[in-house]
């Protein structure tokens, strides 16, 4: 089941099949020709183009304001239907599979983060992780991007992991660069206290996905969407311990109780 959550696609389609809310799959390429077929204006205006086995937030590149022909990277970088196949044709040779196998790509809807984010971060789209084991959600934390992580929520890039109390829904401490921080980098907010929205739904969509997923014990990325409340991300079957940091708790002991 590993090889599940290590292909971002085989995740998808199984959250999807089980109704557990995720964003949209637009477009599968697992061959060449399959890009060079591709009806590239049937892609809406905003989407997101990701490697199946990419890791740590690798080879994704988000596209906005796509007129079917170029569309916008953002800070006045654009792109063209050449520069995408180009990307793809990356990604299906295995440029950011783990041991460079080969690969599929694919795109998706892109997702909008809750405006309830926008005073914790500027750039790029906040998550919660929540480790659930056999259906209990054991902990969890919320991912800020910062400008050092350049804009992806993943704590080894430099993004800001926050505790998240488990029965409130609200955070507690906070973790950047493996140290203690008591600030969102960059702001004057505090990491104690934010609510995070739609909490009781969070969980239950975990737990969802965490049975869907048939592993006993996983990390489940959830975002909350504006429009779609929160959506599945992706779910890791091998998630990083600093959200035991981000948390001042041991997994160990939680998963101890549990048990």
């Amino acid at each position: 089941h590993k090889l599940v959550a290590d292909d971002k696609l085989l995740t998808k389609k199984r959250l999807l099949k089980n109704d557990v809310p995720s964003n949209k799959i637009l477009a599968i390429f697992r061959s060449l020709q399959e890009v060079r077929d591709f009806d590239w204006s049937s892609l809406p205006k905003d989407f997101a183009v990701k490697p199946a086995r990419g890791y740590g937030g690798r080879g994704i590149t988000v596209v906005r304001k796509w007129d079917g022909v170029t569309g916008s990277l953002g800070k006045q970088a654009t792109i063209d239907i050449h520069e995408l196949e180009r990307i793809i044709f990356g990604t299906l040779d295995g440029e950011h599979s783990l041991n460079n196998l080969p690969d599929a790509a694919f795109i998706e809807e892109r997702i909008v983060p809750h405006t309830f984010f926008k005073k914790y971060t500027s750039k790029g789209v906040p998550d919660v992780r929540v480790i659930v084991c056999n259906g209990v959600p054991v902990m969890a934390m919320m991912r800020l991007p910062t400008i050092y992580s350049d804009g992806k929520a993943n704590l080894h890039l430099g993004a800001v992991g926050i505790g998240i109390d488990m029965r409130t829904g609200i955070t507690t401490y906070g973790v950047a660069n493996n140290q203690p921080v008591d600030y969102i980098q960059g702001t004057k907010t505090k990491v104690r206290g934010i609510k995070i929205p739609d909490w009781d739904k969070v969980l239950d969509i975990s737990v969802r996905a965490q049975r869907t997923s048939k592993l006993g014990f996983a990390g489940i990325d959830i975002v909350i969407d504006n429009n779609h409340g929160p959506l599945v991300l992706e779910i890791n079957a091998r998630p990083g311990l600093g959200i035991q940091v981000a948390n001042q708790a041991s997994l160990r002991t939680r998963l101890e109780r549990i048990a």
